[in-house]
């Protein structure tokens, strides 16, 4: 199983481009150094095992005698019908076949709603039996998966006057997600938070679910099918008409090896992780006017979630192991949690857990789309690599969403003895603290001066620092090293801790124990000098955290993800951005283990905090809220028209200079504004028949139950009917397709208006006059006019009928010449051709180069779980470019055993790594572009292999002009601006071998306008 990273929360505080044949899911690389690999045991690893057969969310009713269960567009999946009985039990009935053809598995989950099939401990052997049986789609290994106020529902005009907060629906209820059902997939809640009660006290505010109050809620929604488990700490009693729902899933974690750490519970409740889960559910539905409040009783304020009269059901599947490396949340027990939630009858989901780049049918981003056709709403975090070109969860059936900052800047400040004031970052709800202010090296245990300095572990003499506010210095840009040094503070018996940076103005907001602030290297100098001038007499106070002034909002989060989309870069990713900075919500205390333990002996009921986290994992239940918000106002509405609304009405992001933010891959369509997302006016709507023609057109198998390729057809990529519009490679023009809806009260003239730099946009129709639940089609044509070439421009396509107006986001990249990326041949014969298509954007000669074809450098080698193995490399000067990669083909155990591949620029394995791959299974390739002549290196990672190792080969390619040229291409020499032709590839290499070459395609100033790879496997 594989560890895939997402930072959790950059800040956090409490109070207390891939080849087409590649597979799998990818990790994403997070900005924290790689964890080591986890050990798998010997004989067996936990595998998801794909049966024929359409899940329960989008069968379409061809088995004879079995009805269709897949919802018509506007309806919910009906999990309780005779007809989904009927066909559930169908499917536990093919699975069993299944399973009694295969000795001793015993699976750990079995899915039917949004995914056909199950997981289990499965050793090679019984892999084997399985593949060859014909209902067996594909077996693929497990992975894991790591994490990725309220004053934000102010921010987003929500409690304003006119808000969707004071707004009524038709049932005259105010709009705050009345019995709308939000299911949060994360790490589990803490119970005790008022968020989460289905009561309120004398004074109006919730109480906790244990506390004497009036009830507010009334029961569950009809719709609602779930349940609330009991274990560790966790009793029905702590669920409610507000926390409806509850369970936890570990059977992948568990059958890992991995054990859980101290401070988890075997139960939904959140334990030994951040309070990531109950910081989500909160945030996106926690109940309103909850107080923000510290263990040390300290109120600063009341905070609101999006939908706060929203439904919770908790679905906790991310653990804490003992080991750090299997820490994380296991692909089959999210699997599992997916199916339950849609089949619990939940509106909406939120995913703030880490996620594929580059496969949109990566097991997980299945589910996703077989839960949107059951009629579920699903928002998801972009990732934490920003400002990296690493945008998470690309699939455009679901919503993924960046982190950008609001009107809200906490932050604290140091009052010296002298009066002197400095600003920092802080979340300090625990209270102000006044003492005699030390250096780390005033206090220093014996022998420990220069490691007390930066307050490292041990370092400090409890006798000299009990009772004082101890300045650490911290001298990098890591959030362990400065909560590693309030912790030392705090285990000294200091009761502040104060951080200076000695070479960054950089501060960050962090999860410290105690009184703290972090100050830049600005204002260091300043507090060292009026230590060193009052001596013993030196004191400060560490203030209350605050909001600081002078905020230009929203910007851009630097930890976001950017897009454009790898897998895609014609579909727009992330779709939108949300506060996800310093964002304030419920959270969990820090408990000792005894504590902990007197939780799940029932002798403790438990205080409750807030607390402050940072990550796309914050943004994402802001989007889920407004979900709740919408389809509480319009319960017909589908998935992708609530996505519409929320991605045509956005307001605009702002560099930190005030300026409008022009780089669209950091936002996608603008930022959350969802007061004008519920005026109901056109949708570009879109259903699971049109998510399958997509996966038609980028040459992937729709799941069971959309229909075949042949059944369905296919559109192009940029045809899909998204509320954003996006064409990338483009040469000279292109059409873009969509269709609108009317979903206002009334008949409607709608104008056109479109601006793109650099392009001339033509839209027809430019007036489409609807009624009330009319559609209609139109097409924008782009053409390049001054566009710079390779580079992205970004413009918008409107549509107003004088009252209401959409605005879709529009995009397009432009080249000067089209041919294809890279093509292969498999012909094992050694002779071969192929011909390619191409485009140009200009009219003059044509000089077409071929380059190689070059046999692949051959490496050997064989590794076990956890060990690496490294092969030194010359890249020469002029390189085109140089490929390393490795096949299951080539690996003992194929797909079932999962490699790893870096590639760094030294000889030994060590530096800076300038590639990496981390697919699941041994499909793993890194290519390098141009690189600059250099010794590298590939490293080759056993993430999980057969017991005793796996054998496996590593190709590696250096393709330079020049040597013999085994590769030929023929042309026109000279092409016309808008013209289309032929260019036919031949070669004869020796058979059995793999090979890769390149022809190079240069205008009339002999200038590269494009160029395309081939690869030829003669194996």
């Amino acid at each position: 199983m594989k560890l895939h990273r997402i930072a959790l929360a950059a800040a956090l505080a409490l109070a207390a481009s891939a080849p087409a044949f590649a597979q799998g899911s990818t990790r994403d690389p997070g900005p924290d150094p790689a964890p080591a690999a986890p050990v798998a045991p010997a004989a067996s690893r936990v595998f998801i095992v794909q049966l024929a057969g359409a899940p329960l969310a989008s069968y379409d009713g061809r088995v004879p005698g079995l009805a269709a269960t897949r919802p018509a567009a506007g309806a919910r999946l009906a999990t309780r019908s005779p007809s989904a009985r009927a066909y559930l039990s169908f499917l536990d009935q093919r699975r069993a076949a299944v399973l009694s053809r295969v000795r001793g598995v015993k699976p750990l989950h079995t899915y039917g709603v949004t995914f056909n099939g199950f997981a289990a401990e499965l050793t090679p052997a019984q892999i084997s039996q399985l593949l060859a049986t014909s209902d067996v789609v594909a077996v693929v290994p497990s992975e894991v998966r790591q994490l990725d106020t309220v004053y934000t529902a102010d921010f987003l005009g929500l409690t304003q006057p006119g808000g969707l907060h004071t707004q009524l629906d038709a049932a005259a209820r105010a709009v705050k997600g009345e019995n709308v059902i939000v299911g949060v997939i994360d790490s589990g809640i803490w119970p005790e938070s008022p968020a989460f009660s289905d009561k309120v006290g004398a004074n109006g505010r919730p109480v906790p679910y244990h506390q004497p109050g009036t009830q507010v809620y009334g029961p569950p929604p009809a719709h609602w099918n779930g349940t609330c488990t009991t274990g560790e700490g966790f009793t029905t009693a702590m669920c409610n008409n507000k926390l409806i729902g509850a369970r936890f899933f570990q059977a992948d974690f568990a059958a890992s090896g991995a054990v859980r750490a101290g401070l988890e519970y075997l139960s939904p409740r959140e334990g030994a992780t951040s309070g990531h889960g109950t910081h989500t559910a909160s945030t996106a539905a926690g109940n309103e006017n909850v107080p923000i409040a510290a263990v040390s009783g300290v109120v600063t304020n009341l905070m609101t979630g999006i939908a706060p009269r929203a439904r919770v059901a908790a679905y906790k599947v991310c653990w804490t192991a003992t080991v750090a490396a299997q820490t994380g949340c296991y692909t089959s027990d999210m699997l599992a949690a997916i199916d339950a939630a849609v089949a619990d009858g939940v509106d909406v989901i939120n995913f703030s857990i880490s996620g594929t780049q580059l496969f949109f049918n990566d097991p997980i981003e299945m589910a996703f789309l077989n839960a949107t056709a059951a009629g579920v709403f699903v928002s998801a975090s972009a990732g934490n690599s920003g400002p990296g070109n690493e945008v998470a969860h690309m699939s455009p059936w679901m919503a993924t969403v960046g982190a950008s900052t609001f009107g809200r800047n906490q932050g604290g400040f140091l009052t010296l003895g002298n009066a002197t004031v400095v600003s920092g970052a802080s979340t300090n709800f625990f209270g102000p603290v006044t003492s005699t202010l030390v250096l780390g090296t005033d206090v220093a245990a014996a022998g420990q001066a220069t490691a007390a300095a930066t307050c490292t572990a041990n370092s400090l003499d409890p006798a000299l620092a009990a009772g004082r506010i101890v300045v650490c210095d911290v001298s990098n840009n890591v959030a362990a090293t400065r909560l590693a040094a309030s912790a030392e503070v705090l285990r000294a018996g200091g009761i502040g801790a104060v951080l200076t940076n000695t070479a960054s103005a950089t501060v960050a907001n962090e999860a410290h124990t105690l009184p703290a602030i972090h100050l830049a290297n600005t204002n260091r100098a300043a507090v060292r000098d009026y230590i060193a001038a009052q001596g013993a007499a030196a004191t400060g106070t560490v203030g209350l955290s605050t909001n600081l002034p002078g905020i230009v909002a929203p910007v851009m989060a630097g930890f976001s993800s950017r897009g454009p989309n790898k897998a895609n870069a014609n579909i727009l990713k992330p779709d939108i951005t949300a506060p996800g900075s310093a964002v304030v919500a419920s959270n969990r205390p820090t408990l000792t283990q005894a504590q902990r333990d007197a939780v799940v002996a029932g002798t403790l009921v438990p205080n409750w905090t807030s607390g402050s986290l940072s990550g796309t994992s914050m943004s994402s239940p802001h989007v889920a809220g407004a979900a709740a918000l919408l389809r509480q106002l319009y319960p017909s509405w589908s998935p992708a028209a609530i996505k519409s609304a929320l991605t045509t009405t956005n307001s605009v992001v702002r560099l930190s200079s005030g300026a409008t933010d022009a780089d669209r891959w950091g936002y996608g369509a603008g930022h959350l504004a969802p007061n004008g997302a519920a005026i109901p006016s056109l949708v570009y709507d879109a259903g699971v028949a049109d998510y399958g023609r997509f996966l038609c057109g980028v040459q992937l198998s729709p799941p069971a139950g959309l229909g075949g390729c042949q059944a369905l057809g296919s559109d192009k990529p940029w045809n899909l009917n998204l509320s954003s519009l996006t064409a990338s490679r483009v040469v000279v023009s292109r059409t873009l397709q969509r269709t609108v809806k009317n979903v206002g009260p009334s008949t409607a003239t709608f104008v056109a208006s479109a601006s793109l730099p650099g392009w001339t946009v033509d839209v027809t129709p430019s007036t489409l006059t609807l009624p009330p639940g009319g559609q209609a089609s139109f097409e924008a044509r782009i053409t390049r006019t001054t566009a710079p070439l390779i580079a992205w421009t970004f413009g918008s396509l409107s549509w107003s009928d004088g009252v209401r107006t959409v605005t879709s986001p529009l995009s397009a990249q432009a080249l000067a010449f089209g041919s294809p990326v890279e093509v292969a041949d498999v012909r094992s014969s050694g002779r071969g051709s192929r011909v390619i298509p191409v485009e140009s954007s200009y009219t003059g000669p044509l000089t077409i180069q071929p380059i190689g074809l070059v046999p692949a450098a051959v490496n050997a080698g064989q590794v076990s779980t956890g060990a690496t193995q490294c092969f030194s490399f010359t890249v020469p000067a002029g390189t085109r470019f140089a490929r390393w990669q490795l096949f299951n083909a080539d690996t003992q155990g194929g797909q079932t055993t999962d490699l790893d591949l870096e590639v760094f620029r030294s000889a030994n394995c060590t530096g800076t790594a300038v590639g990496t791959s981390a697919a699941g299974g041994s499909d793993e390739v890194v290519t390098l572009e141009a690189p600059v002549a250099a010794a590298y290196s590939a490293r080759v990672t056993g993430y999980a292999t057969p017991a005793g190792g796996a054998t496996y080969s590593l190709s590696a390619w250096v393709v330079v002009p020049g040597g013999a040229t085994t590769l030929l291409a023929r042309g026109p020499s000279s092409v016309y601006a808008g013209g289309a032709a032929s260019v036919a590839l031949s070669w004869g290499v020796a058979p059995g071998a793999r090979y890769m070459g390149l022809v190079d395609f240069l205008d009339g100033s002999s200038t590269l306008v494009s160029s395309t790879k081939l690869l030829v496997d003669n194996r």
